[in-house]
């Protein structure tokens, strides 16, 4: 799972500057393994910073050489127990390339990003002739997400389309 970013490394000890993806701070714990540009790394110290990112010290990088290899790279994490969510809660990445229908039948497209607003998500569906629909995910709008058959269903309420 995608958790992060390098943005650049940070000061002589091979600490990266990190643009992180995930508001849970088990990802980044001390002795976890990350994957960096396709490399494995256990994490030494992860330490939240000013502007949303987060200094992340990996035991394999020891010096700033080192952690130049790393900037601009994304940051995976596999999933464990530990990360699992709640009934009726999903991962962005498992809801990404769902087909989404209607209650009424009718295909309505792919998820193909989803947007984080804040009071709620914000499913971009983008349907076979290249129109995009944008759908809130509340409770009015989405009444099922089937992982097993690949598909959302939902509400169409007014103003959606």
């Amino acid at each position: 799972m995608l958790i992060g970013r390098v943005i650049r490394p940070h000061g002589l000890d091979g600490a990266l500057r990190i643009q992180p993806y995930s508001d849970n701070p088990n990802r980044f714990r001390s002795g976890r393994t990350l994957e960096v540009a396709g490399v494995s790394a256990t994490v030494d110290s992860y330490q939240p910073v000013a502007g949303g990112h987060a200094l992340l010290k990996l035991t394999e990088v020891e010096d700033s050489r080192e952690a130049r290899k790393f900037a601009g790279e994304w940051i995976f994490a596999a999933i464990d127990a530990e990360d699992a969510l709640p009934p009726g809660e999903f991962y962005h990445y498992q809801l990404v390339g769902l087909s989404v229908v209607t209650d009424q039948g009718e295909r309505l497209g792919t998820i193909q990003e989803i947007l984080a607003t804040g009071s709620n998500d914000v499913y971009v569906v983008s349907g076979d002739a290249g129109d995009e629909l944008l759908l809130p995910a509340i409770s009015q709008v989405v009444q099922q997400i089937d992982l097993e058959a690949q598909t959302v269903r939902v509400h169409l309420i007014d103003g959606l389309r």
